[in-house]
């Protein structure tokens, strides 16, 4: 199967946060939720629009997790301070929903902690999958009940490391500033065509003066990607000595190593279901590093619906595909894989038996 088009517009790719959040009185003091929806924006972007305009640091704005801005996505924030209804108006009529970029935001009630990594339980996404050819239309028709559980490898996405259609360099100015190479780092960074990218080429000042005044959340998250493609570079490695069922492919500018059949993702399950990684977290004006570990495989249930013309590519097809995730997978990924499976498969749907 060749390589449909995900993202041909945001709406195409819906997710939203699976969470429990604490609950108190909101009378009671403490952190306010907040349920942001967006599109166009990352995370990191509409927490600081959202903490300038509530006149607050930038650290007093948090997140269990990171969201990409070519989405219509929907998280939950959690602001260190109460936050008044006309406040909340005057942000969603700055931000209206529109055809552009927008933002908006509802109060999803009050708590007793900050949202921080290890609160978001997983994601659930809405994709349409477009530019079809009419055999791989017949064969995502052809899954029984429309449903096809998937074992697929943990990678890292290629968004992880660049905003859709710029350079993936992510990686390449987290590794100069574990090397404490700012200036490398700076001038990567106004390569990136990201948010910081943007503020990078209006600096006129040396590079450390930059990343000092830069969130640090941000510098930490580079560092941590990192981190990331090392990851991924040692499951592929791992991945390939549980061959041969795998391919070589490339997605903008980077390898993957992506099994054909569930016998590589079983063997590798079976002697190494967790790999560590080290990552960085900004946390009480410090920057620490911990190591963690990440399921090196992973399974969900991709649900396909509408399967029909593409009303956006002619003589080509699309369809809808739904599933969960848990925090931090990426539904590109697994649904790369997915397509990939269905197509090397001698039968119509793969999974695990």
């Amino acid at each position: 199967m060749g390589n449909p088009v995900v993202k041909a517009v945001p709406e195409d790719f819906v997710v939203r946060e699976v969470m429990a959040l604490p609950q108190r009185p909101s009378a009671d003091p403490g952190h306010t939720y907040l349920n942001l929806r967006k599109k166009g924006f990352t995370t990191f972007e509409a927490m600081d629009l959202i903490a300038r305009h509530l006149a607050l640091p930038a650290d007093a704005v948090s997140a269990a997790g990171l969201k990409d801005e070519d989405g219509v996505t929907e998280q939950t924030l959690s602001v260190a301070a109460e936050v008044p209804s006309a406040l909340l108006d005057a942000f969603n009529r700055r931000w209206t929903p529109g055809t552009g970029r927008w933002l908006a935001l509802d109060r999803a009630g009050s708590g007793p902690r900050r949202l921080g990594i290890g609160e978001l339980l997983g994601n659930a996404f809405l994709l349409t999958l477009r530019g079809l050819e009419a055999d791989e239309a017949d064969r995502l028709r052809s899954v029984p009940r429309g449903e096809a559980p998937v074992l697929f490898a943990n990678y890292y996405d290629t968004q992880r490391f660049g905003v859709a259609g710029g350079p993936k360099v992510t990686h390449l100015i987290g590794q100069a500033l574990l090397d404490d190479d700012l200036d490398l780092a700076f001038a990567l960074l106004r390569t990136s065509g990201s948010h910081e990218g943007g503020l990078a080429l209006q600096h006129t000042g040396p590079a450390d003066e930059f990343f000092a005044g830069l969130d640090q959340r941000v510098t930490a998250f580079y560092r941590t990607a990192h981190s990331s493609y090392l990851w991924n570079h040692r499951l592929g490695r791992l991945l390939e000595q549980h061959g041969p069922d795998v391919l070589q492919t490339e997605r903008e500018g980077l390898g993957y190593t992506y099994p054909t059949t569930t016998r590589p993702l079983l063997g590798l399950l079976g002697e190494l279901p967790e790999l560590e990684y080290d990552k960085w977290r900004w946390t009480n004006s410090t920057l620490r590093r911990t190591t963690s570990r990440r399921p090196t495989t992973l399974q969900t249930i991709i649900t396909i619906r509408d399967v029909a013309p593409d009303d956006m590519f002619p003589d080509l097809w699309k369809c809808t595909v739904s599933f969960i995730l848990p925090s931090g997978a990426y539904a590109t990924n697994a649904v790369s894989q997915f397509l990939l499976q269905l197509t090397c498969a001698q039968r119509p749907a793969l999974g695990v038996n």
